[in-house]
């Protein structure tokens, strides 16, 4: 996904992602944020509205500043889960 969204930079299309890792940073897309969520959730838990409106509405911000920009990491991350002993 970083390549795309370098790729559509370089033809004049804004973009920005989200990803669960950090190690996005080797493909250098021009925007970017990082949760601690999940492989596969990287827009929120399941079931979390509020917690999916912040980390789009973060990722989504980021348009409104020129590229390349250092990555972003937010705080977001999992709920701990509980377990029955």
């Amino acid at each position: 996904m970083g390549l795309i969204a370098r790729a559509l930079e370089m033809a004049g299309v804004a973009a920005t992602l989200t990803s669960w890792s950090g190690l996005i940073r080797r493909v250098a897309p021009p925007r970017y944020t990082v949760t601690r969520m999940a492989r596969g959730r990287t827009l929120g838990e399941p079931g979390d509205p509020a917690q999916q409106r912040r980390i789009l509405q973060a990722t989504l911000d980021l348009l409104a500043q020129d590229a390349p920009i250092p990555m972003v990491r937010l705080s977001e991350k999992a709920a701990e889960r509980q377990t029955e002993d």
